[in-house]
């Protein structure tokens, strides 16, 4: 072959592209690119030398400047044993370029290192200045969602200094005229190659690691839900202004913020470029309301709704005159309420506050639930109580006045979407008193029905009274109130070891109008997992084309779940239940705080693979874990309980999956849910972040759409699933084609089911 010129900007070769030769290059630069960095080759170095013992080139090269390449043989070549005795200069060559290529990633790798560690530092320390500020101006305290769980690099992805030291002193050893003799066995070369190829391989995983986990903490400097530090203390300034004796020292931190986003992984360009804009901005403006004060005020006087105030005033009694309390419950809500109000921390965990809370909860449940049977009756329900039912709101000052008068002005339109199945809390209960739906399974996943069987198998009840029950539409609220509601308003707020289910200002990071979740948000969402994994909530249904014929199958039907809201500001979903009862063609349900606080793709990511893991076992019932009756759960559980003797697996991907489970607690649950979530997030666009297994299972279990496996058939690491499930859809529709034909034969039309089940299988 002749040499190639390159001109700059031009992508040479892409990683996954065969290495059908190595190439040496005679001039220019050219950039090596790989999941985490890059580091740059320069004349003298050998593209694809660190791939020695692969198939394909595991980087991407772009030429920086025109460049000039010409071939250097084949891998098959270069290792035979002949090579090196025919071309004994190209011996030290070929071990000089290896090492210059690893000592160039050693080095990227330990200023990535040192950057990773650089952020979780500047993280931890911002946090605990950013409270100290809050301390000092008076100002409620807010906690960020992922600081509870951020956790320092593990630390076996520190660099080691051993391996830097080696090849630098084997650098100039191979330098060395002295060593020629060495370097003469014809053995020794190829050896080193073999064994440095391998170190570049176990670098550029851990490269992956770093670059995961700077993505996964970056978040909290700055991300697309404004949950982050950025937004925290820019908070601070708008609310201190310039003239704060503390504004100076806010604004510095500020601008050490922003240093420390450029280039992080996780914040786009765009995402920074535009936030800082609109800081940028904001300074604008009040550097121009300081210069003309008056402005502000009669801009302020103009929009504010001075009788909202007014109406908020003691909403503590107006609920609790509106639940028909009792004096002794009125005065004991109210005097715990007022405690709770003068706790300087309010999510405190010494004994005396946890005690607090506790009983505040507890009368808050009471009276929550004196009131919804009121509401019952009621066709115009106040305000102050629908803000009550389905945002936990009680008192103004502790919700804060503004947030309060907002919530007040859009409660009378705040609605769920039943259509859709998704319901606010109170639309949910009332449903139940309606007959619409059945209560939810208890925390010992005992449904309404079994927990009257056990009362009456206990004797706490009659067969006469265990029948009443049964028809009581009020008893199975109260079941719903009594169990469900508590318990899921606790875990889909996120922090169930400070949980009051009262709506406070302490609890928010950002304005109530941003958290708000709203019906149209979670469909969009809903839709875009239902796109990419379009099996999701399918349901296995005998449909009947022909009983005389005796012609039937088992086709897909859709069942989409009930989503209910829960009156909570939290940060997490619930996916609480996967069927009603024992019919297996009924909704799942899930829950969500009416007020998030993390990613809502996130949340629902995770909440639909947990639906997924347990409507497997449901299906495959004992056999769940049985990999004779292939299953996702089956397979998985053997994939990670087994891992350890696959031979398939290197030892850098044994220590990765060792390094998720001890991450999951051992829990194989819980480490599916991981891999589910980089499934539809990043592997659904071509981002591959799994482990061959792991993807081989969930591409078998959960197949991408149509529309994403035609993106992806030009990557070769999904060329074998893909045409694996090529073959399981053509088996499928010629199954599915004879039963249509079979049908016509006998004179009979083609039903909407089975023209629906073909429709389906090609998606």
């Amino acid at each position: 072959m002749a040499s190639k010129q390159i001109p700059a900007g031009t992508t040479f070769i892409q990683a996954g592209q065969a290495l059908d030769s190595f190439w040496y290059i005679t001039e220019g630069t050219m950039q090596a690119q790989f999941t985490g960095g890059f580091i740059t080759l320069e004349k003298g170095d050998i593209i694809g030398i660190c791939d020695f013992n692969q198939e394909s080139h595991f980087l991407t090269y772009q030429a920086l400047t025109d460049c000039m390449v010409i071939p250097y043989g084949s891998p098959a070549v270069l290792i035979r044993t002949k090579f090196f005795e025919e071309h004994p200069d190209n011996r030290t060559r070929l071990a000089v370029t290896m090492n210059r290529f690893v000592r160039k990633l050693l080095d990227k790798y330990t200023y990535t290192w040192k950057s990773c560690k650089g952020l979780y530092d500047f993280l931890v320390s911002s946090c605990t200045s950013y409270r100290k500020l809050c301390e000092e101006l008076h100002i409620v305290i807010k906690d960020l969602p992922g600081i509870d769980s951020l956790e320092p690099m593990e630390k076996s992805y520190t660099p080691n200094v051993w391996q830097s030291t080696y090849y630098i002193g084997l650098h100039n050893i191979l330098l060395n005229k002295a060593m020629m003799p060495v370097l003469q066995e014809n053995q020794f070369v190829p050896g080193y190659l073999y064994h440095a190829s391998g170190d570049v391989h176990s670098l550029l995983q851990k490269f992956q690691s770093l670059f995961d986990y700077a993505g996964d903490i970056s978040h909290i400097l700055l991300n697309e839900d404004r949950l982050d530090l950025f937004d925290l203390y820019t908070g601070i300034y708008y609310r201190i202004g310039m003239q704060n004796p503390k504004s100076e020292e806010v604004s510095g931190a500020i601008s050490t913020i922003l240093s420390h986003v450029e280039n992080q992984p996780g914040i786009s360009s765009q995402l920074a470029d535009s936030r800082i804009q609109e800081y940028n901005n904001q300074m604008d403006n009040m550097k121009k309301l300081m210069e003309h004060p008056s402005m502000t005020d009669m801009q302020a006087d103009f929009q504010k709704d001075y009788s909202l105030p007014g109406k908020l005033t003691d909403s503590v009694s107006i609920i609790l005159e509106y639940a028909d309390c009792s004096p002794e419950v009125t005065s004991a809500f109210k005097n715990t309420l007022a405690s709770y109000k003068q706790l300087p921390d309010k999510n405190a965990t010494t004994p005396e506050v946890m005690r607090l809370r506790n009983t505040l909860t507890d009368y808050f449940y009471q009276v929550y639930s004196a009131a919804f049977q009121v509401s019952l009756t009621d066709d115009n329900i106040p305000p102050v109580l629908k803000m009550f039912f389905n945002f936990g709101y009680v008192d103004a000052d502790l919700c804060g006045m503004d947030s309060a008068c907002w919530l007040y002005q859009n409660v009378q339109h705040y609605a769920g979407s039943p259509e859709h199945g998704i319901y606010t809390i109170h639309e949910w209960l009332k449903a139940i008193y309606e007959g619409e739906k059945e209560p939810c399974i208890n925390e010992l996943d005992v449904d309404f029905e079994r927990h009257v069987q056990s009362l009456k198998s206990e004797g706490s009840i009659t067969a006469e009274v265990a029948a009443r029950m049964l028809q009581d539409r009020g008893q199975k609220v109260m079941f719903e109130l009594a169990n469900m509601f508590p318990r899921a308003s606790k875990i889909t707020s996120g922090k169930p070891a400070v949980f009051c289910p009262i709506l406070s200002e302490h609890q928010f990071i950002r304005q109530p109008e941003d958290a708000l979740l709203y019906p149209d948000q979670i469909v969009k969402v809903t839709d875009l997992i239902r796109a990419a994994d379009y099996t999701v909530f399918a349901r296995k249904s005998l449909v009947v084309l022909s009983e005389k014929e005796n012609i039937h199958d088992f086709f897909n039907v859709e069942i989409l779940p009930d989503i209910i809201l829960m009156p909570v500001v939290g940060m997490r979903g619930a996916m609480w239940q996967e069927i009603v009862g024992r019919n297996r063609m009924t909704p799942a349900r899930m829950m969500l705080p009416i007020f998030q606080l993390e990613n809502l793709q996130k949340v629902m990511v995770r909440m639909i693979g947990e639906y997924r893991w347990e409507m497997c076992k449901r299906v495959q019932g004992a056999r769940w874990n049985d990999v004779t009756e292939p299953s996702l759960t089956s397979l998985y559980y053997d994939f990670l309980q087994f891992y350890r003797k696959n031979p398939e697996l290197s030892p850098d991907t044994k220590e990765k999956i060792r390094s998720g489970l001890q991450k999951c607690k051992q829990n194989f649950k819980e480490y599916f849910l991981s891999d589910y979530m980089v499934y539809i997030m990043f592997e659904s666009k071509g981002s591959p972040h799994l482990v061959k297994n792991a993807r081989a299972i969930l591409f078998g279990q959960c197949p991408f759409s149509a529309s994403i496996r035609q993106t992806l058939s030009s990557n070769p690491i999904y060329q074998d699933l893909l045409e694996a499930h090529g073959r399981s859809v053509t088996e499928r529709c010629k199954k599915l084609d004879n039963l249509s034909k079979k049908l016509v034969a006998r004179g009979m039309r083609i039903p909407e089911a089975l023209e629906a089940e073909i429709a389906f299988v090609k998606k």
